[in-house]
């Protein structure tokens, strides 16, 4: 799979966006974690961990680009047009294992794995 990541901030607090596409299933797909400031001992739960995962959709795996877009305009976090541009190629070439780092300028580095 693509992982496509940008740390940002939703409500005064560091958080990760994560967005790519899942090759072996054929689907993208979209997570924000929680910002570790609000996590703590007593949680239970796997899910606590994430503000967002597609995990926990009724239907997790048949939502377009578009359809994040909204969800990240829900949480009011902004990312740059290169997370979407990137993980659209990835999904088009079908693209696995390739991790990629954004900034907010639109600029982006690829990690060796």
């Amino acid at each position: 799979m693509s992982r496509h990541y940008f740390d940002t901030f939703h409500k005064g607090f560091p958080v990760t966006v994560l967005l790519g596409w899942d090759r072996p299933m054929n689907y993208f797909f979209l997570v924000i974690e929680k910002p570790t400031e609000l996590i703590d001992d007593t949680m239970k739960v796997e899910s606590d961990d994430f503000l967002y995962s597609n995990l926990h959709e009724s239907d997790p795996f048949n939502h377009d680009l578009d359809y994040y877009r909204e969800v990240l305009r829900h949480f009011q976090i902004l990312v740059p047009e290169s997370l979407f541009i990137e993980v659209q190629h990835d999904a088009e070439r079908n693209v696995g294992n390739r991790v990629v780092k954004h900034q907010a300028d639109g600029s982006f580095t690829e990690r060796e794995l």
